[in-house]
């Protein structure tokens, strides 16, 4: 075993002492896939938008991922560019040495007070070179030691949904809150720990009495965050003083990013946040809109009307829509039930009943009924929709014809009003709301 042992650890030297040859190959690589996944990536947030509209509890896990995907994304590209120039400054000092050695103090002939001002600041240039080199190595790890606890918070996040899920199916209504509530803060306290003895590097399992209670929770978080895939990289990087000076910086260093990326700028002071009703907004044409915008309530093709009719489009939100829609048709049975299902089929599924293709009818009815279409002041009655899919980035919802031939010409605007579910003096009930106001103008 010995022998075996030496080589090894011969060859993990050599390729120590080169790894800077890979770590840039890496860098570079990583730089160029991660820019073209974060386009990527944004493009998946429409589809997601889309896709989750109505889950409930997975809409937020769903989404989660998302922001812990695009997150994470970012600090590889930022960390990887601040590499990539790290190395470039320690090659040039490669360089530099190879040219001119070390500082020449003497030669500078400055004054007392400087000279031993900047000896002592200063240094060796072979401690300089070696600093770099130290700090470029630990960037090189700390980037991927980021990402991984973005996905220890991920999944946290993700288990106390799952398990708040799980807990109302299996339970009866009566005991779902008594053993919910202690069951979260239970998981709430793990975590807390959890992240307290991350940030400080191991602190409480230093303390002796506390390690009997503290063990448990730390290995159920263990098992939830996938701590297995960065327990390595973190207990390498603070076994060492300069490691963990780097590891106390990992909190500030995270919140100083996302601090400076949600940052604005602001130098028009007298235009108003959400202007309302008194915008003219691109997205609610279909040919203003741009590519990555989603329709979240209703469109028309243009703001201009060049003939007698009016395409307006009015999108299905089923988070809001649905609770309206089991109050108008309650006997009605939805054609999916909410979540996730396979596209594969076992055994001969037959074609659909007829009675499910007439239900289609109703199912366009008990929508229809849910809103009121106005032009101006007039109440437009009896109107015809249709089921439609936008064009856009295929948005789901209803689609009518306004016949507008009798407008003179100039600005008009059509609104639409839907039906909402409210609490009113502790009672639920239906009321019609303005859901959303479009300006257009006859030619």
């Amino acid at each position: 075993m010995q022998p075996t042992h030496n080589k090894l650890t011969k060859w993990l030297n050599k390729l120590q002492q080169e790894s800077w040859q890979l770590e840039l190959l890496i860098s570079g690589f990583s730089i160029f896939l991660m820019l073209g996944a974060w386009q990527s990536i944004r493009g998946f947030r429409r589809d997601i938008a889309i896709a989750v509209q109505g889950l409930g509890p997975e809409d937020n896990l769903l989404n989660i991922g998302y922001g812990i995907l695009i997150v994470s994304c970012l600090f590889i590209i930022i960390n990887l560019i601040l590499h990539v120039l790290l190395r470039g400054i320690w090659i040039s000092t490669i360089g530099l040495r190879y040219v001119s050695g070390d500082i020449d103090f003497d030669s500078l002939r400055l004054a007392p007070r400087f000279d031993r001002l900047l000896r002592s600041k200063i240094g060796s240039f072979d401690k300089y070179i070696l600093q770099l080199e130290n700090i470029c190595s630990v960037v090189f790890a700390f980037t991927f030691l980021i990402v991984f606890m973005l996905l220890a918070l991920g999944m946290f996040i993700g288990a106390m949904v799952l398990t708040g899920n799980l807990l109302r199916a299996i339970l009866p209504e009566g005991y779902y809150e008594y053993i919910l509530i202690p069951t979260l803060i239970l998981f709430a306290l793990g975590g807390l720990l959890y992240f307290i003895d991350f940030l400080t590097l191991g602190f409480l399992k230093r303390i002796k009495w506390l390690s009997y209670i503290y063990l448990p929770f730390y290995q159920v978080m263990s098992l939830i965050t996938l701590s297995f895939l960065h327990r390595p990289i973190y207990y390498n990087l603070i076994d060492n003083k300069f490691g963990r000076r780097v590891g106390f910086l990992l909190l500030p260093y995270v919140a100083i990013v996302m601090f400076l990326f949600s940052e604005r700028l602001h130098s028009h002071t007298w235009y108003p946040d959400k202007p309302g009703k008194l915008a003219l907004l691109n997205n609610d044409y279909d040919d203003q809109r741009s590519e990555t915008s989603l329709i979240t309530s209703g469109s028309i093709p243009s703001r201009f009307v060049g003939n007698g009719f009016l395409q307006l489009f009015i999108a299905y939100i089923p988070t809001s829509d649905d609770p309206v829609l089991k109050v108008i048709c309650p006997g009605f049975k939805p054609f999916h039930q909410p979540g996730f299902e396979t596209d594969l089929q076992f055994g001969n599924s037959g074609s659909p009943s007829q009675q499910r293709i007439d239900a289609a009818d109703t199912a366009l009815v008990c929508l229809s009924q849910m809103y009121e279409i106005h032009i101006g002041d007039s109440l437009h009655f009896n109107q015809r929709f249709r089921f439609h899919r936008h064009q856009n980035y295929g948005e789901y919802g209803l689609v009518t014809m306004l016949d507008v031939a009798y407008l003179p010409r100039g600005e008009h605007q059509v609104s639409v009003h839907k039906w909402e579910h409210k609490i009113r003096n502790d009672y639920d009930t239906l009321v019609m709301e303005p859901f959303f106001e479009l300006p257009f103008w006859k030619e």
